[in-house]
C-alpha cells in the first residue's frame, strides 16, 4: 500500500509483520510503527493471534524536518507504544468537534505535542562521550544537505566536508544514530522522491531518474526495484489505481 501521508498504527493486541522493500519486522502489543509517504508498505495481522491496533495520519512541511531528529527511517519504522501518547492521545483528538471554533488549531496543536513527545521517546542514540546537541547538529545539517542535493552527485566526502567533519567519524555516528549509512539515506531519500514523481505520474521513467541524481535510467530501475520492492513501470501502474485514503 502506498499513501501520500504520514500514518502511525499504535498495536494494542495481537501480532503482526509490516514489509518495506525487502525488510519484513515482526510486531506484537505495545508497538507502534510509522508508514512514510510515498514509501511502498505491506502490512498484515498475525493468523494465529491477529492485531488490534488504531492508526493516526497526518501531513505537513513541519513533519519531515521534526522526524528527521528521531532515529525512524522508512526502513526502521517501529518503536514502543509509550504511555505518554496513548490512549490520552486519541481521547483528547476525538473531543475535538469540527464546528467548535479553532478546531483546526486544537488538533495541530495535539498534533505538534504527539510529535514533540515522538522525538522523546525514539530520540537519535547519542553516546555520553559526545555532546548530544553538536551531534544531533551534525546529523541533522547532514540530512539537510541530502534534502537539498540528492538530484545532484553527493559524495561521503562532500557530506563530511559541509559539516566540517571527517569521513570516517560522520559516517560512523551518522549510522550509530541514523541506523544507515550516510550512502543508504541518500539512496532512500532519493528513491522516496522518485516515488512521488511517479505518483504524479507526469514523468517517464529516465525524466525521474534524472530528476533524483541517476543520468543511467537502468541503474536506477535496478536501484529503485532494490529499495521498492518492484520495478518504477510497475509501480507507476499500481499506484494509479490504489486507493491511497486511509
Amino acid at each position: 500500500m502506498v499513501r501520500d501521508i504520514y500514518v502511525i498504527h499504535f498495536i494494542h493486541n495481537g501480532s503482526g509483520i509490516v514489509q518495506v522493500g525487502k525488510h519484513t519486522i515482526s510486531l506484537e502489543a505495545g508497538q507502534a510503527f510509522l508508514i512514510y509517504p510515498d514509501v511502498l508498505t505491506f502490512y498484515k495481522a498475525d493468523m494465529q493471534s491477529p492485531w488490534v491496533y488504531t492508526w493516526l495520519a497526518f501531513s505537513g512541511e513541519q513533519v519531515e524536518p521534526i522526524l528527521a531528529r528521531t532515529r525512524l527511517t522508512p526502513e526502521q519504522p517501529v518503536f514502543p507504544m509509550d504511555i505518554k501518547i496513548m490512549p490520552d492521545m486519541y481521547n483528547q483528538l476525538t473531543l475535538v468537534s469540527d464546528k467548535e471554533p479553532g478546531s483546526d488549531l486544537k488538533v495541530k496543536a495535539l498534533m505538534y505535542e504527539f510529535l514533540s513527545v515522538l522525538t522523546e521517546t525514539v530520540p537519535l542514540s547519542v553516546p555520553a562521550s559526545s555532546s548530544p546537541n553538536r551531534r544531533d547538529t551534525y546529523i541533522v545539517q547532514g540530512m539537510e544537505y541530502i534534502h537539498a542535493h540528492y538530484h545532484e552527485q553527493v559524495s561521503i566526502e562532500q557530506l563530511a566536508s559541509f559539516v566540517r567533519l571527517d569521513r570516517k567519524y560522520f559516517s560512523a555516528i551518522f549510522k550509530e544514530s541514523v541506523g544507515m549509512t550516510p550512502q543508504q539515506y541518500l539512496l532512500q531519500y532519493r528513491m522516496n522522491k522518485a516515488c512521488e514523481l511517479l505518483r504524479k505520474g507526469q514523468f517517464n521513467v529516465g525524466e525521474v531518474a534524472q530528476s533524483v541524481g541517476y543520468s543511467d535510467a537502468l541503474l536506477f530501475s535496478r536501484m529503485f526495484k532494490k529499495i521498492i520492492g518492484t520495478a518504477p513501470k510497475h509501480y507507476r501502474q499500481q499506484t494509479r489505481h490504489s486507493d491511497i485514503n486511509p
